[in-house]
């Protein structure tokens, strides 16, 4: 059975990670790190498209992180992405499936409260 369009896309966005990944490799004289990103976002990649159609990460992921069946992350989620594996080489899939939940989780609290928490009736985001 084929993935939805989300996981499709989450795989997608981290395919072209990878490339991005690959790139900076060669401008950086072909440093190890980004390569090691670049091949864990495709082992991600791959990993994200096995996954149940109800798995509970990829339905909050969708939520927090997604418009539509498109995967458009914030900025937290965009920055992990782009260092999976590249100081901690060891970072397991799932494990780091669980972090970009509680950082999508934290990027869509973030969304529009750059003043810090209002009085209660004067939040014009909520």
């Amino acid at each position: 059975m084929q993935p939805s369009r989300f996981p499709r896309s989450l795989a997608e966005f981290c395919r072209a990670t990878a490339a991005w990944r690959r790139r900076k490799a060669e401008e950086y004289d072909r440093d190890e790190r980004n390569l090691r990103t670049a091949s864990a976002l495709e082992a991600l990649a791959d990993h994200i498209l096995t996954l149940p159609a109800d798995d509970p990460r990829l339905a909050a992921l969708q939520r927090l992180a997604g418009t539509g069946d498109d995967f458009t992350p914030d900025q937290r989620v965009l920055y992990e992405l782009g260092r999976f594996r590249f100081h901690h080489p060891d970072a397991g899939l799932d494990p780091f499936l669980d972090t970009l939940v509680t950082l999508a989780e934290a990027d869509r609290g973030e969304a529009g409260h750059f003043g810090g928490r209002l009085p209660e009736g004067d939040d014009p985001w909520a």
